[in-house]
């Protein structure tokens, strides 16, 4: 005997559903880079300009989503100047810079997770691996010759 379902339930489900559709999962972006202590490496940055004014729009927001055991993640404020943008030349707006550096003495794999969010709320996921490898050491300074 099948049983009746009850009106409640139906609307349950379809909100769920609705829900799910609404969030749709952010888009998922993988790379490797090379690092090492000396210096920091820029894994990407990040600006949004409305395309239409050609005027700079809100600054992305940026998440660390799977912080970075051998190394630290950093985010820095900049200014983008770009000819990239269609009908929009010399276009200078704010941006995000992610930066990865390496502990001293680190070696191996790193792995780090960031979200970056539009002023519109679009979000991607950057997931990237990094290799760590040695750094190099400094040049010797000869000593002094005698004379």
């Amino acid at each position: 005997m099948r049983r009746p379902v009850s009106a409640l339930a139906v609307l349950c489900a379809s909100v769920i559903a609705s829900a799910a559709l609404a969030q749709a999962p952010p888009n998922s972006n993988y790379t490797a880079v090379e690092a090492t202590s000396a210096r920091p490496v820029q894994l990407g940055y990040y600006a949004s300009a409305h395309k239409t004014t050609c005027a700079p729009a809100p600054i992305p927001t940026i998440r660390i989503v799977e912080a970075p055991k051998s190394g630290t993640l950093m985010v820095r404020r900049a200014l983008l100047a770009t000819d990239k943008i269609v009908g929009c030349p010399n276009l200078k707006t704010p941006a995000q810079v992610v930066f990865y550096q390496a502990h001293a003495g680190a070696a191996g794999s790193d792995h780090v997770v960031y979200e970056v969010k539009d002023f519109e709320g679009r979000a991607e996921i950057y997931d990237v691996t990094i290799n760590i490898k040695e750094a190099p050491e400094p040049p010797s300074v000869p000593e002094k010759q005698k004379i």
